[in-house]
C-alpha cells in the first residue's frame, strides 16, 4: 500500500507554516548580534516543522511518514525552547513570543494526534 498525504489538507501543517512565518518577522526585531546567533537557529528550527511535514506527506509508507512526524515534532520542541530563550532575554515582544509559543506548543500536540493516527494508506 502507499501513503498518499497531501501536507496543504492537514491543520498541523498549516498552523506550522503560520508559526514559520511569524518566527521569521519576530526574529527581524531581534538586536543585531542576537539575529544572527539565536534568530538563525530559531529560524532554521522554525522553517524545518512545515518542510518535515511536507517530506513526511511525500513518503510512500506509514512508518516514513511516522519517521518524519518525529523529525518536526523534534525541530517543533527546538522553536519552543528557543522561543523561550529569547523571550527570557528580552529580544522581542513578550506577549508575541508567547503567543507563538503557544501555537508551536499546538503544533507539538497536534503531531502526536497524527503520528498515533497517520492518513490511512490507499
Amino acid at each position: 500500500m502507499v501513503l498518499r498525504a497531501n501536507p496543504e489538507r492537514l491543520g498541523v501543517y498549516q498552523i506550522a507554516s503560520e508559526v514559520a512565518t511569524q518566527v521569521l518577522r519576530q526574529i527581524r526585531t531581534f538586536p543585531c548580534p542576537e539575529r544572527f546567533g539565536l534568530g538563525d537557529q530559531l529560524g532554521r528550527a522554525a522553517v524545518s516543522v512545515p518542510a518535515n511535514l511536507a517530506e513526511a506527506c511525500g513518503r510512500g509508507t506509514v512508518p516514513e511518514f511516522r519517521r518524519f512526524l518525529l523529525y518536526a515534532r523534534g525541530s517543533a520542541r527546538e522553536v519552543i525552547a528557543l522561543l523561550r530563550v529569547a523571550r527570557q532575554s528580552g529580544l522581542a515582544d513578550r506577549a508575541k513570543i508567547i503567543a507563538l509559543e503557544s501555537r508551536a506548543t499546538l503544533v507539538v500536540k497536534m503531531i502526536a494526534r497524527l503520528y498515533q493516527n497517520p492518513p490511512p494508506d490507499r
